[in-house]
């Protein structure tokens, strides 16, 4: 996927979480926009966010190129720990 097809999703207004799959299959999903950084050939991807805070616990280098599908979350599901 483009990367500015990610980018325009990950800053739409208002912001919807959203669940990012992979051609190898690994799944993550993006519940803030603050937990993916985009640049032209590579993202980085915030996970296992911290339950109270919200704060990613690591990252996962990923290339945009990988990314097969973007699924629209409903935003109560997100706010759920994976």
């Amino acid at each position: 996927m483009r990367p500015e097809d990610i980018q325009k999703i990950r800053n739409a207004q208002p912001f919807q979480p959203f669940r990012m799959v992979f051609t190898d299959g690994r799944v993550f999903d993006i519940p803030h926009p603050d937990h993916l950084f985009i640049a032209q050939n590579t993202i980085e991807i915030g996970v296992e966010p911290n339950e109270k805070t919200r704060i990613p616990a690591e990252t996962v280098h990923a290339w945009p190129l990988y990314v097969v599908r973007i699924e629209i979350l409903d935003p109560a599901r997100s706010q759920r720990a994976p």
